[in-house]
């Protein structure tokens, strides 16, 4: 195990940060339209700058023929997921389209705004590398078979697919593989210039779930009963699998690790736009978002210690 420190360190400024979204929130100090650029400076120019900095600087081929692993186990995963959401929803007597919300909210993962920076605090480079491979097989299948689950007749999401896999950050990681493959020697200047981009990531998506707890009320979530076994769920039972999984497999400890702690995210912070676009009511998943996030603060430190 690792020195302790500089990890709990990187947590209390994560901490911090969201603490600060929250007052900002709350005092009034940022309104909607800000937020809305806040998100859009985070997900479009800083990620994919601190994506295609970290891969540049220390990714190389042989890399890639090991990480390839990761999109896959992450599709897996996923779609393992939606089935036992499906078994215990069914068991508990939810209609068809309760099972259907149920399994969207509960079984995508917040990889971007939360998991890669928790990773990158954790693991390093690598590990926000490996962050991003495996939100790329996840959102594979939250593209289709996700969609597939929301969608009635006549609803067409196609459109949309290749707009959303190939997202700004997984754009910023296509280019940096190019880079490094085409053996192209990238300017010192250009490198510094996107790594001082890409160090605004981490404050500001922070940030950003700061300014979205304070959204939601405590109370007003935990009366949602579902939140309860959707938060055990998603924060304890589907990392504990992956972990346990993972561990029957010859697989790298640094592989392992990451996915664990990905399995072990908050819900995925679009899915109530995304219910809402389907024409399903974001209520949940809104409380979803909130409650996971709060209760992740309990949780995730178990997985910490389990992989660190």
């Amino acid at each position: 195990m690792t020195d302790f420190y500089p990890v709990l360190e990187q947590l209390l400024l994560m901490g911090v940060l969201i603490a600060l979204g929250f007052y900002l929130n709350r005092a009034g100090k940022i309104k909607q339209a800000a937020e809305n650029g806040i998100a859009e400076l985070t997900i479009d120019i800083a990620f994919p700058a601190l994506i295609f900095t970290n891969i540049v600087k220390d990714f190389d081929f042989s890399m890639l023929r090991q990480y390839l692993i990761v999109p896959i186990s992450a599709l897996i995963i996923t779609v393992i997921s939606i089935l036992i959401i499906f078994v215990i929803t069914r068991s508990r007597g939810y209609s068809r389209r309760e099972q259907e919300e149920f399994a969207f909210v509960s079984v995508f993962s917040n990889n971007i705004f939360v998991g890669a920076p928790i990773c990158l605090a954790l693991f390093g480079a690598q590990g926000l590398i490996l962050a991003i491979l495996y939100d790329f097989g996840m959102q594979l299948i939250l593209w289709t078979v996700g969609i597939w689950l929301l969608k009635d007749s006549g609803q067409n999401a196609e459109s949309h697919f290749l707009a959303n896999i190939f997202s700004p950050p997984i754009v910023g990681l296509l280019l940096g593989l190019l880079v490094v493959f085409s053996g192209f020697k990238m300017p010192q200047s250009v490198i510094n210039i996107t790594d001082s981009i890409g160090a605004i990531t981490v404050p500001l998506a922070m940030i950003f779930i700061g300014l979205q707890l304070a959204k939601n009320t405590f109370a007003e979530v935990m009366a949602n009963k579902k939140v309860y076994l959707l938060s055990s769920l998603r924060l304890l039972l589907f990392p504990a699998l992956v972990y346990l999984g993972l561990g029957i497999f010859p697989i790298q400890p640094l592989l392992r690790s990451v996915m664990t702690i990905l399995a072990a995210m908050p819900v995925f912070a679009s899915s109530s736009v995304i219910m809402e676009k389907y024409g399903h009511k974001s209520d949940f998943a809104s409380a979803a978002i909130f409650a996971t996030i709060v209760f992740m603060a309990f949780t995730l430190p178990l997985f910490i210690w389990l992989t660190v």
